[in-house]
C-alpha cells in the first residue's frame, strides 16, 4: 500500500489499518466482522478501514482488491491499528478489537469533542 493513498486522508478520515498475512486470515475477518456490524459508528466517526495484506488491500469491506506498487516489509502477524485525523498512530494492537474499542479512544480525542460540541451547537 502506498503512502500517498493513507495521506489523501489526513485531516478528512481517520483510519483503521488491519495487517494480515492473508485475506482470509482468522483474526483479520473477526476484527472485520466487529466493525462490519457498527457501519453507522464508523461513518459518524469518519473512520475508513483498510484491509492491508502482502497479496494486496481493500478499502471499507469492498471486495475488490488493490495491488499496490510499494515494496513493504513482509506482514507476518495480525495488527490493528488507528490513525487518527492528523496521521499519526493513535492505537495499535496484535489482536482483534471491538469496534467500540475503537470509538471509546476516537470520542476522547480534542478533535472529536469539537466535533460533537460542533454538532450539539446546531
Amino acid at each position: 500500500m502506498e503512502s500517498q493513498d493513507l495521506q489523501k486522508h489526513q485531516w478528512k478520515n481517520r483510519l483503521i489499518i488491519i495487517a494480515s498475512p492473508t485475506f482470509n486470515n482468522d483474526a483479520a475477518q473477526i476484527q472485520l466482522t466487529f466493525l462490519k456490524n457498527n457501519k453507522e459508528g464508523l461513518k459518524d466517526r469518519k473512520l475508513v478501514v483498510y484491509h492491508v495484506t502482502n497479496g494486496g488491500y481493500s478499502t471499507d469491506f469492498a471486495s475488490e482488491i488493490l495491488v499496490s506498487g510499494n515494496s513493504t516489509p513482509e506482514i507476518i502477524h495480525f495488527n490493528v491499528g488507528l490513525i487518527g485525523l492528523d496521521g499519526t498512530e493513535k492505537f495499535h494492537a496484535k489482536s482483534p478489537q471491538s469496534a467500540q474499542k475503537f470509538y471509546d479512544l476516537i470520542d476522547q480525542m480534542p478533535m472529536r469533542k469539537t466535533e460533537l460540541n460542533r454538532t450539539n451547537d446546531n
